[in-house]
């Protein structure tokens, strides 16, 4: 039945009977519970839609997807050109669909509408870089559906923003509370980066975990009213997103210190700085602060930043020293004529938060 359909289908060519006899097709396949289709028979039938996609009118999508969407009957190309519909044909692939590359679940977090990358963030096969895009390009609900998602896990550099996002906002703030009690890897991973004394941890979040008093702080939030700035421990939080984002959409080094330096947290870049060489802030905040700037170049060429990078360091440290910002051109030109020699590669992360690399 379904092979003289097939061979209709290829002598079909008004788009309309197209898409009717795809609809029959669709639901034949779909209905074939009692036979698990082969490899080669998914292959087949996803091939052949494929083949004919873009001549299908909304209904023959709308069937395909409401039938096979959620189910491993199709092959991943087939559920990856489902994902580029509309959100309201999309929604239960990009969601469900066991099928659906990494490769595409990247692409949408990247570059996918906010709808399609709250659905992202609801999947329980994230890898680390997801979660990590999606928390640097995504808005903040995209953030907390992750930190609600169970199954989302969280790299030493993910908790980093989110560290940026809590000294700002109380609902990074309490979302981060209310995981580290439900998810004790990451409540560990939390606790390694309070090992280091990052100056990033909120001080109601620190106190916190060394007291072991995440409920409180998790319900203290929720208490408190809706509106306006809060006050928690002396510190003030907004209940709406800040303005701030991770520099160029991503989580590398380079776009976390210029995170920092734009937001004028020079004590967590020096920390960061500091993490990467492994040295103590100390070390790294008497160069920083000296005038030889030989040394500092040295010092910054071993983190492997950019010569973007570089000069947006540069222009925070005149802010912090208040010096004059005259010699930066020519302080970047050096940087990037060592950038080209061979010994310019980074030196080795540390080994409590190499993932910083």
């Amino acid at each position: 039945m379904i092979r003289d359909q097939l061979e209709q289908l290829a002598r079909i060519r008004e788009p309309e009977a197209r898409s009717k006899l795809i609809r029959t097709l669709v639901g034949e396949y779909a209905r074939s519970e009692e036979h698990e289709p082969t490899p080669v028979e998914r292959e087949l039938f996803s091939r052949i839609v494929l083949s004919v996609f873009d001549q299908l009118d909304r209904d023959a999508r709308y069937e395909l997807v409401v039938r096979l969407a959620k189910t491993d009957r199709i092959i991943s190309d087939l559920a990856d050109r489902l994902t580029q519909e509309d959100y309201d044909l999309s929604e239960p692939v990009i969601e469900c669909s066991p099928v659906i590359s990494q490769t595409a679940l990247m692409n949408l977090s990247k570059a996918g509408s906010n709808d399609k990358r709250l659905s992202v963030a609801r999947r329980p096969d994230l890898s680390e870089e997801i979660s990590d895009t999606l928390i640097a390009r995504s808005s903040r609900n995209v953030v907390h559906v992750l930190l609600d998602n169970a199954d989302a896990p969280f790299s030493v550099k993910g908790m980093l923003a989110l560290l940026i996002f809590a000294n700002t906002e109380v609902e990074v703030l309490a979302g981060m509370a209310k995981r580290a009690i439900k998810d004790e890897e990451f409540l560990e991973t939390l606790k390694l980066v309070l090992e280091t004394d990052c100056p990033l941890v909120p001080a109601p979040l620190k106190r916190a975990v060394d007291e072991d008093d995440l409920e409180r702080l998790a319900t203290t939030i929720g208490d408190l009213e809706r509106e306006g700035d809060i006050e928690i421990d002396g510190v003030r939080y907004s209940r709406h997103e800040a303005s701030m984002q991770i520099a160029n959409g991503e989580l590398s080094f380079d776009a976390i210190l210029r995170t920092l330096f734009e937001d004028e947290r020079i004590d967590a870049a020096i920390w960061l700085i500091g993490r990467r060489l492994n040295l103590a802030d100390d070390v790294v905040a008497e160069t920083l602060k000296s005038d030889a700037d030989g040394a500092i170049l040295r010092l910054m060429l071993q983190t492997g930043i950019d010569d973007k990078t570089y000069r947006d360091f540069l222009k925070a440290r005149c802010r912090w020293l208040d010096r004059n910002t005259r010699t930066i051109p020519e302080l970047v030109m050096r940087y990037k004529a060592e950038l080209k020699k061979p010994h310019a590669a980074a030196a080795p992360p540390s080994a409590a938060l190499g993932a910083l690399g």
